[in-house]
């Protein structure tokens, strides 16, 4: 999976396209194929480290809260969406 990530806080110019393993829907989620997205101002500032969300080692931050997709994996336990589509 590609995704646009950072392992350190700043500018635009922190942002890294990464591979990453493939995710796989846990109990009681979903897994999107995501289609399109665009950059919240949250992701500013999550990005510039004015949030409590933190770094954890060498593990990519990942920011993104808005999305669009499809729906392609549902985990078990699913009581929302019985069904990929």
């Amino acid at each position: 999976m590609r995704a646009v990530g950072l392992l350190r806080y700043g500018g635009p110019e922190v942002l890294r396209v990464v591979e990453l393993p493939t995710p796989h829907a846990g109990p009681g989620e979903v897994r999107i194929r995501v289609r399109a997205a665009a950059v919240n101002p949250a992701d500013t500032l999550i990005r510039a480290g004015m949030t409590p969300v933190r770094l954890r080692g060498s593990d990519p931050l990942l920011p993104g809260q808005d999305i669009a997709g499809v729906i392609d994996e549902v985990g078990s336990g699913g009581q929302w969406c019985t069904r990929p589509g």
